[in-house]
């Protein structure tokens, strides 16, 4: 009776164990450099759901919206022009419950605003020796548009380009009030 044997040989095993560790190696910095992707992604959205719904509020109440960004907080929240106005003279905007985001909308600590242009001019670095700035804003007014805007910031989970970061801008177009994302900064002159 000829010698029948049983399992794998130690060759067998090591050769498969070869062949998952590259396997390994070529798909795991592809994974790892979808995390960052994908955060950008989520992120980029939600700012774009709000500011789609201050666009279609302002369109349907006939009141300017402003989408306020915290940054110490990292929050961002929307109000609606009201017909009162303070004892200044200024006018009095309330809260707007957001649809499909919670009220304070909070994005990810991963995500560092450098510089916040609104028509052309970086509220950031403006106000860069002000220890208490808190809240930079854009409006979006009942004729369907927005002010433009972009922000410059770092992606610190992204160090696949830099080690400090990946350089993300969002552009928001005023006409279509929606955000497009490129992969370096960008200034009001460059658009």
């Amino acid at each position: 009776m000829p010698n029948v044997r049983a399992g794998f040989s130690l060759v067998e095993i090591a050769l498969v164990i070869a062949i998952l560790a590259i396997i390994g190696m070529v798909v795991a910095p592809n994974f790892s450099r979808r995390v960052p992707l994908y955060a950008q992604q989520e992120f980029v959205a939600g700012l774009n759901t709000v500011a789609r719904q201050a666009w279609v509020q302002s369109l349907e109440t006939g009141a300017p919206h402003k989408v306020i960004f915290n940054l110490a907080q990292r929050t961002i929240r929307m109000e609606r022009k009201t017909k009162e106005v303070d004892h200044d003279g200024e006018a009095v905007f309330e809260p707007v419950v957001l649809d499909s985001l919670p009220e304070n909308y909070e994005w990810p600590e991963q995500f560092e605003i450098k510089q916040f242009f609104v028509e052309g001019v970086d509220e950031v670095g403006k106000h860069a020796s002000d220890s208490v700035m808190e809240d930079v804003w854009f409006f979006v007014i009942p004729e369907g548009m927005a002010q433009e805007v972009i922000i410059n910031l770092i992606d610190t989970k992204d160090t696949h380009h830099t080690l400090d970061g990946q350089e993300l801008s969002l552009a928001l177009n005023p006409f279509r009030v929606q955000f497009t994302v490129y992969e370096e900064f960008q200034n009001p002159s460059s658009l």
